[in-house]
């Protein structure tokens, strides 16, 4: 392939990228302006005795589920008002909010594990992937000392990402704990985890048992010979 088939390449590319990058931006300024408005609203979802309007056409053309509920033959097809069960009015806000401007910021860890429940309910995986993202990185920036002292629970948070089929989030959740042993295994929580988690965690912890051991014998080697610096 010439140089400048390589050029006219790039530029279709750059090009498309652009396209869609302007694309995406008309798409989530034009339908943020309809989230939560009564607006040509043709449906009401009913939650915690709050009301929050909606539009068909964005969620069936942004959630499967949505689609069948509203395409299908259940009574929400054939219904103005919509009960909505199992989650939180603001976890449900910032799940419509994703589906009618395509992002998503949670405020917390709590936040977005929440919101991955509402995900996995509605069966929109990556909304899912993106919070699993968000949770991983938010604990993985966390220092070791508020790691200790944090009131969060991360067994929790596993037993949680297993039960709703976060298979990538309960995997590296059981692999953050078994890295960090000596802080987790401190904690009350650690007594909650499984057989098997704890099997695993015993498996791959770090620092291993065996590192330990060496340490504890080179500390006791130095202390021994009362080694002192040969240099002065």
């Amino acid at each position: 392939m010439t140089a400048l088939n390589y050029q006219f390449i790039f530029q279709l590319n750059t090009v498309k990228d652009c396209k869609s990058h302007q694309l995406k931006r008309l798409y989530n300024t034009s339908l943020r302006l309809f989230f939560n408005t009564p607006v040509l609203a043709d449906v009401i979802f009913k939650i915690q005795g709050a009301t929050v309007p909606a539009h068909r056409a964005v969620l069936v053309a942004r959630c499967e589920v949505m689609a069948a509920m509203f395409n299908g033959n259940y009574l929400e097809a054939n219904s103005i008002q919509v009960p909505v069960y199992g989650v939180s009015k603001d976890t449900f806000l910032s799940f419509l909010e994703y589906l009618y401007t395509d992002s998503c910021c949670p405020a917390s860890i709590l936040q977005a594990m929440s919101l991955l429940i509402c995900a996995e309910m509605y069966q929109v995986m990556r909304l899912q992937h993106i919070c699993e993202l968000y949770i991983i990185t938010q604990l993985q920036s966390m220092p070791s000392r508020e790691l200790a002292s944090t009131s969060l629970s991360i067994v929790s948070l596993l037993k949680k990402a297993k039960f709703h089929n976060s298979d990538c989030l309960s995997t590296w959740l059981l692999h953050f704990i078994a890295t960090n042993y000596l802080i987790f295994s401190q904690k009350p929580e650690f007594q909650e985890l499984s057989v098997e988690e704890r099997n695993f965690v015993e498996m791959h912890r770090w620092p291993s048992n065996l590192y330990l051991k060496q340490l504890a014998d080179y500390r006791n080697y130095i202390h021994s010979q009362k080694c002192h610096c040969t240099v002065m």
